[in-house]
């Protein structure tokens, strides 16, 4: 199997039509995951595995939403696709419960993330995977 770099940079960009709306959304999830995992505590290796694992399910659920025919990762109306979205809702909100910290700043990010991938989830599931 050969790896194109070309290839995985153009699926990364936003796209056109119904893709760029998902496209948007994934990004928004992307960036707060990524600022809570950088605004989150010392020595809660859980909550941060959980808060990377939302920044994986991201790249991979844009990865799958922009390419098109047998080079998606994971198809939209697959099993998979509902279980990444489902994990980038709940991940946020399990990970902002485990955290130990008395001056918790990950709070509004984890929160965040969890509004706009349920709101991703719901969408997507209604629009893309119900048709």
């Amino acid at each position: 199997m050969n790896i194109n770099f070309q290839d995985i940079i153009e699926l990364l960009k936003p796209g056109s039509g119904q893709v760029i709306i998902w496209s948007f959304f994934l990004y928004f999830i992307f960036f707060f995951a990524l600022f809570t995992l950088l605004l989150m505590p010392n020595k809660n290796m859980v909550p941060t595995l959980l808060i990377a694992a939302v920044l994986l399910f991201a790249i991979v659920a844009k990865l799958s939403v922009t390419a098109k025919g047998n080079q998606a990762i994971i198809r939209p109306k697959e099993f998979g696709m509902l279980v990444i979205n489902a994990g980038m809702f709940l991940f946020p909100l399990i990970a902002l419960g485990m955290t130990r910290a008395r001056k918790n700043r990950t709070v509004i990010w984890a929160i965040l993330t969890s509004v706009f991938a349920g709101v991703y989830f719901f969408a997507y599931w209604f629009f893309a995977q119900q048709t």
